[in-house]
């Protein structure tokens, strides 16, 4: 087996041998211990082969016994790139320069990227961490243990219950999970429920306040159904009133729906457009003059030119243009009825809130007209029909007679 490694470090070379005892010589070489491979014939009286630089020296007695001569044909290996790059001095300064300048590249933190943090400003965390350190094109040796970076920012962020640190190659990653803050109780002031629409009492659910109507009764809108004013007589006093009204409310929904639908498919031809990006200028690059398709859908790339963080204003766009057919396809009356039908319900229940649920539905009306069929529907919806108003006491009127004058 071929040791790849070996012949590299070593340095090997080609060699072309000419005579008619090749075979003899190859196989006295072999018996001898020496390292050869791609053994070939070339004409009758030359072949070739590789040999390790060290055998090539000990094959000169096999050479005068076989009564054949060699020729180097090609060299390679470390010793020969080597002697190479000692007569380029000027190259093998430029690729030390340059390795040494892409170890100095990676040992900086080129950004510093937050993670977690939701409550706690950025800018806070931005400056906890560039005082010990982690900041744009800080020496990254120069840094402490991550644990211990961690422990110090934790006591600078006294917001957060844990805070992580981790160098990925050029990037400084702080992962911050914060502390979960009570919420501070809601203040409300004194205020009425009332009624933002006409509708049925359906049910009442009452937390603070004076209920003020009963299920089943009739409610128009604007009218009071929890009280925020507590009390009787000289001792009433104002309170926030809270809590949920039910209603049935109704509605009806006018819907068209069209009995021939249009849908677009994809026929799988496609076409790719490239541009060049200078600032917010685009350059087409290919095609130049593109021919588009009739119908098509657009999806778009960009790419900029920049390393980390800093981009330049320069770069490429493909565009990428699928073509599309349009089918049409018809339907009943009965599947235009029940696609009326769902549209209805969602636009109903739309307007009447999440919690809302249908209790009855009634078609009024049904007309096939113009290709479309047109649906009248009235709904009976469950919902709450609560809403805030607040109560705004005015200053006691002043008693008959009494002097307003100023002293």
């Amino acid at each position: 087996m071929r040791n790849v490694l070996k012949e590299w470090t070593e340095g090997h070379v080609t060699i072309a041998v000419r005579g008619k005892r090749f075979e003899r010589l190859i196989n006295m070489a072999v018996r001898e211990g020496f390292y050869i491979w791609n053994i070939r014939r070339r004409s009758p009286e030359e072949g070739e082969c590789d040999i390790l630089v060290r055998d090539y020296f000990r094959l000169r007695p096999l050479l005068r016994e076989t009564g054949c001569r060699c020729r180097v044909v090609r060299r390679e290996g470390m010793p020969f790139w080597l002697i190479r790059m000692r007569l380029r001095p000027g190259f093998t300064i430029g690729i030390f320069l340059f390795f040494l300048g892409l170890y100095m590249l990676s040992s900086l933190i080129w950004s510093v990227e937050i993670v977690g943090a939701r409550n706690i400003p950025a800018e806070e965390l931005q400056q906890a961490a560039s005082k010990i350190g982690i900041k744009p094109w800080a020496w990254k040796v120069k840094l402490k243990e991550p644990q211990y970076l961690q422990q110090q920012l934790l006591a600078m962020v006294p917001d957060a219950s844990w805070i992580g640190v981790e160098l990925k190659g050029t990037k400084a990653i702080i992962q911050v999970v914060e502390k979960e803050q009570p919420e501070p109780p809601k203040m409300y002031s004194p205020r009425h429920l009332i009624a933002k629409k006409k509708a049925v009492i359906h049910r009442i659910q009452a937390e603070a306040g004076k209920t003020v109507v009963k299920v089943n009764q009739f409610v128009d809108k604007g009218q009071v159904l929890i009280s925020g004013v507590i009390g009787s007589g000289g001792r009433q006093a104002l309170v926030a009133a809270r809590g949920r009204v039910e209603g049935e409310v109704w509605y009806v929904v006018n819907v068209s729906v069209p009995l021939t639908q249009t849908r677009y498919s994809y026929t799988g031809e496609q076409q790719s457009r490239y541009s060049l990006l200078a600032g917010e200028y685009a350059i087409r690059l290919w095609p130049l003059r593109p021919e588009p398709f009739e119908r098509f859908k657009h999806s778009e790339e960009r790419a900029y030119l920049g390393y980390g963080d800093f981009r330049l204003p320069l770069g490429w766009k493909k565009e990428t243009l699928y073509a599309v057919e349009e089918q049409k396809q018809k339907r009943s009356r009965e599947e235009a009825i029940a696609l009326a039908k769902r549209i209805a319900q969602h636009d109903v229940l739309k307007k009447a809130g999440e919690d809302a649920r249908i209790k009855d539905e009634k078609v009024l009306h049904t007309k096939e007209e113009d290709g479309k069929v047109y649906l009248s529907v009235h709904y009976a919806v469950i919902e709450d029909i609560t809403e805030e108003q607040p109560i705004v006491t005015l200053p006691p009127a002043p008693q008959p007679g009494a002097d307003t004058s100023d002293q």
